[in-house]
């Protein structure tokens, strides 16, 4: 391939316009080109994502300086994607930083500070990994499952959490995200502030507060709505908050707060709705009480394991 074609692609790419093919043609060569230096890329998304930003910043840098001339802008950005792509591997990571991982098992909760002030609650069953310095021009945090960041302001340094494919930057805010790595989707819900989400494709939204992202993993479909936010943050409370929430994932929920094992017998169970907050909840007194709501029956058959099942009416 032409280094020009090369070059358009890479600057389609940074502005979420390429196909599939040409997405595919250069993660190829991203990691083709880290083997030849001797690097083992293990998260090629994170490579992508911080090349085409810097690729998107260089165009921008050119475009504002060399407005009145076409021709020498167009050789302007492309040697500046040049530039930004040859020396990019020197410094997309900063391997002497030493990573960070913090950890909470079922029944759980942590609260971190990182390194720049910010502020993470960390949910049951989730795992937050952060370098012991922010260097550079960046703060980038990785985020298995649920958290509330309440980031500390810093307009030289947008602090970024990396959960899969999506991709949360703020520069001073406070938020939740759920992104448990078996859930088919992430949520994103600010309280204050504003949040970019974007991924490597066709998501690129900015978020208020009051407003939630739903990013579907299966499809990489997203919408965006009005949202109580204090709802998903009610957990950092001690809040158990149900709302129009599948029997699924309702088990999920409470397996990750108790400590124990929820097993559903029938499949038509699963998605079930139910709503409904529990302040300071007991495990008895929740299975009892959506017991109830549900009509079915939390058969308990250890300390630690629950059986769902329906409860039959009789036969009149």
């Amino acid at each position: 391939m032409k280094t020009e074609e090369f070059i358009k692609i890479l600057e389609r790419c940074s502005k979420n316009e390429a196909s599939r093919e040409e997405i595919a043609l250069v993660d190829t060569y991203l990691e083709e080109r880290a083997k030849k230096r001797g690097e083992e890329v293990s998260n090629i998304e994170e490579v992508k994502h911080r090349l085409y930003g810097q690729i998107e910043a260089s165009i921008n840098r050119e475009h504002q300086t060399h407005r009145f001339k076409n021709v020498y802008r167009k050789w302007a950005v492309a040697a500046s994607i040049l530039i930004v792509f040859g020396t990019f591997f020197f410094a997309f990571v900063d391997f002497s930083t030493k990573v960070v991982e913090v950890t909470t098992a079922y029944g759980e909760r942590k609260e971190v500070q990182l390194p720049d002030g910010t502020l993470v609650t960390l949910n049951s069953g989730s795992s937050l990994r952060y370098p012991e310095k922010f260097n550079g021009d960046q703060r980038e945090v990785a985020l298995n499952g649920e958290a509330f960041f309440d980031v500390f302001r810093d307009t030289l340094k947008p602090f970024t959490i990396k959960t899969g494919k999506l991709r949360t930057q703020v520069l001073g805010t406070s938020f939740n995200i759920n992104a448990f790595q078996e859930s088919d989707s992430i949520r994103v819900s600010v309280v204050e502030g504003k949040v970019m989400v974007h991924d490597a494709m066709a998501v690129k939204e900015i978020l208020l507060p009051n407003q939630q992202l739903k990013y579907n993993k299966k499809d990489q479909g997203y919408r965006t709505s009005r949202y109580d936010s204090s709802i998903d943050r009610a957990w950092s409370s001690n809040v158990i908050y149900f709302n129009g929430t599948s029997l699924a994932e309702a088990a999920k929920i409470l397996e990750r707060w108790y400590n124990v094992t929820i097993e559903i017998t029938d499949a038509d169970l699963d998605d079930k709705m139910v709503t409904g907050k529990y302040n300071d909840p007991k495990l008895d007194e929740t299975l009892e009480s959506l017991g109830f709501l549900m009509n079915i029956e939390f058969r308990q058959l250890s300390p630690t394991l629950y059986e769902v099942t329906p409860i039959k009416k009789a036969p009149m």
